[in-house]
């Protein structure tokens, strides 16, 4: 086939109007559409640690994830939960425990966190300090792990109190011991339960240098974008968290934008003003 004059010149005109782009002009637009991808639709869950029936359950259902009391929940109900596409979280606190609970009476004395020979009671609370790195309670949790958790068909377990150990007035060989027990906690829970996710609640610096391998997500109840533009602290543990390359609960206690929020993995809402949840 010949190929005319007019036809060269028009096709010299067509390339020269298609732009070249260089390496280093690529590289920032790539770059740019990796960080818009990363601006993940903003997902709703909510902490309920009330009795569930069949309202309640219809309510919750409504939420991306529910993270719930399991010791009040019978199976059936939280297949109720999950039939409708809601992942469920059991709450489990690791170094206090309620005494209204019916498993505190059999928890022993050498469990306890002591001061000079005597327990420490949370007043505000009702519940005790305990000693993380003490092997049978930690063989304790794990039970609890399995009857309300694994036994029951829940998607995971939420832990709580963990911010414990940095913020109560531990002894610095205290704190480490604890930490230690907490990763050893962390490492049971892997192996003897692999399928159970785990989101840690709060304990930010234990999550950076020790749990953030074993754990799927951490919360930070009281988050506000404000905290990042005036708190240096907080602007740090975000950037922190970011980096560990897990999920993100935020319990909040203002409704902002937080769909602008940039994250590699998924972050997960919930407006509340108060830290009983009782009621949804």
């Amino acid at each position: 086939m010949k190929i005319s004059t007019i036809s060269i010149v028009l096709l010299i005109g067509v390339l020269l109007s298609i732009p070249v782009f260089s390496q280093s002009t690529i590289r920032p637009f790539y770059e740019a559409m990796l960080d818009r991808g990363k601006i993940q639709a903003i997902k709703d869950f909510i902490i309920y640690y009330g009795n569930l029936d069949v309202k309640t359950i219809e309510k919750l259902s409504k939420y991306d994830v529910v993270i719930i009391e399991p010791r009040s929940a019978g199976k059936n109900q939280i297949l109720s939960l999950k039939e409708k596409g809601t992942k469920v979280y059991g709450y489990l606190s690791v170094v206090e425990q309620n005494e209204n609970n019916l498993e505190f009476v059999s928890l022993k004395d050498d469990w306890f966190y002591k001061v000079n020979g005597d327990t420490v009671r949370n007043d505000q609370w009702e519940s005790w300090y305990m000693d993380l790195s003490v092997d049978g309670y930690r063989r304790f949790l794990i039970e609890q792990i399995y009857l309300h958790v694994v036994d029951k068909n829940l998607d995971g377990v939420f832990i709580d109190t963990v911010g414990d150990i940095e913020e109560f007035s531990f002894l610095e060989n205290e704190k480490v011991a604890m930490t230690n027990g907490y990763v050893d906690l962390l490492k049971d829970i892997k192996i003897n339960y692999e399928d159970v996710s785990i989101i840690q609640n709060w304990g930010f610096n234990i999550a950076k240098e020790y749990s953030k391998d074993y754990i799927d997500g951490i919360m930070w109840e009281g988050f506000n974008l404000s905290l990042l533009k005036e708190d240096k602290w907080s602007k740090n543990r975000f950037e922190e968290i970011k980096e560990m390359n897990i999920d993100f609960y935020m319990v909040s206690p203002i409704k902002e934008p937080v769909d602008k929020v940039v994250f590699n993995k998924d972050v997960y809402r919930y407006y509340r003003n108060i830290d009983i949840y009782d009621e949804y």
